[in-house]
């Protein structure tokens, strides 16, 4: 997955590479004043994927974009969940 958006990012140009990292460092500065707990890689690749469907390009799907946020989404909930859990948990025990 690192190669592919390496090569799509390369690919972008010059202007459309900076408009896709200065949203992303804006959203990872943001996150880490508020102690958000974020993955670079998912903006990252929101990023790439971004630029890439703001320009047009056909190679961008829109199902496997439904997809991937559709498990990022999943992702933070089963972990929101599984973290209350657990300090649930050990708030009982302790």
């Amino acid at each position: 997955m690192i190669k592919a958006i390496a090569q799509d990012y390369s690919s972008l140009g010059p202007r459309r590479s900076i408009a896709a990292l200065i949203p992303s460092f804006a959203i990872a500065q943001t996150a880490i004043l508020l102690g958000v707990p974020i993955s670079f890689n998912e903006i990252i690749v929101s990023a790439v994927v971004g630029a890439g469907a703001a320009a047009g390009a056909g190679g961008v799907s829109r199902g496997k974009m439904g997809y991937t946020v559709l498990a990022w989404v999943g992702s933070l909930l089963v972990a929101s969940v599984l973290s209350f859990g657990l300090y649930t948990a050990a708030t009982a025990v302790l």
